[in-house]
């Protein structure tokens, strides 16, 4: 698992609020996460309605979507809880489940739309 994906879940769970200061720590437990869906070499990152489940759609890569929540499976794949912004076709846009993070290309906004992190 790369690191960046373990800061991603720490953040987008709230368990690596702790370790910034009481400013940085409101800073990333507020933020706006817009992320891009980018290394996908063949086929579509599917949509599943829990982390493994059977998916129900799918997204190319430069689809946008907001990440809420990350979680672990089993095998330590880190699987991001989504919602659609801008999907391969109006039928996916808008809609909720999860994705593996490792095709994720992310960005983390402030409530004023400041970018205040950003996946190398």
């Amino acid at each position: 698992m790369s690191r960046t994906s373990i800061l991603r879940l720490l953040i987008l769970t709230g368990l690596g609020i702790s370790v910034f200061s009481n400013q940085a720590r409101a800073d990333i437990y507020d933020a706006t996460v817009i992320c891009t869906v980018r290394g996908l070499q063949q086929g579509q990152l599917a949509l599943r309605p829990q982390p493994n489940g059977r998916p129900f759609a799918g997204l190319n890569n430069g689809n946008v979507v907001q990440a809420f929540a990350g979680t672990l499976d089993e095998n330590n794949l880190v699987w991001d809880e989504v919602k659609v912004i801008k999907g391969p076709n109006s039928q996916v846009t808008g809609r909720v489940g999860y994705v593996n993070s490792k095709y994720l290309s992310c960005k983390w906004y402030d409530e004023q739309g400041n970018l205040i992190k950003e996946d190398p």
